[in-house]
């Protein structure tokens, strides 16, 4: 059975689920994962200074198989938001106090991490089990907010949901 996992990235808290889904090809059949991510924290912007704001978070996915050592796991891990589509994405105060920002594959801020659609990326990894379980993989996520916006001060928050889906 093919899966996908989720879960939500708040800015402050996560919170996990799963779905069937269609998937990447793989000969595992018994395969399961897991996943989890830190949060990405930006600190403080300055609305005076308008600098480029960035921060870093890490998304492990971790799988296994009930079927044999040799099997092989494909995934692609997508991140979905709730403000809309991946570029830009919005960190919201109140109903009218925004900030855009994005979520990179890279550090150099090129690739774009969304679900594959409107010119952005997913993160995809495939690798033969040499055990039954687990094996765990890491994938730092870049954030950044963007200069020259003038805001009011307070608590901005976003949610995006990772997807991995295998």
């Amino acid at each position: 059975m093919k899966k996908n996992i989720f879960i939500v990235i708040a800015v402050c808290s996560f919170f996990v689920f799963s779905t069937a889904q269609s998937a990447p090809p793989t000969t595992c059949r018994k395969c399961y994962c897991t996943v989890t991510a830190t949060n990405l924290n930006f600190g403080s912007y300055d609305g005076l200074a308008q600098l480029t704001v960035d921060s870093a978070g890490t998304i492990e996915v971790e799988c296994g198989t009930t079927d044999k050592v040799g099997s092989d796991i494909n995934y692609e891990i997508s991140l979905l938001g709730v403000s809309g589509p991946a570029n830009p994405r919005v960190l919201t105060q109140g109903a009218s106090n925004t900030l855009d920002y994005n979520i990179y594959t890279d550090a150099t801020y090129t690739a774009v991490w969304g679900d594959g659609n409107l010119g952005s990326s997913v993160v995809s990894d495939s690798y033969i089990f040499p055990v039954l379980c687990c094996v765990t993989r890491s994938y730092t996520m870049y954030g950044r907010i963007f200069s020259g916006q003038n805001v009011s001060p307070g608590v901005f928050s976003d949610t995006v949901t990772v997807s991995v889906l295998f």
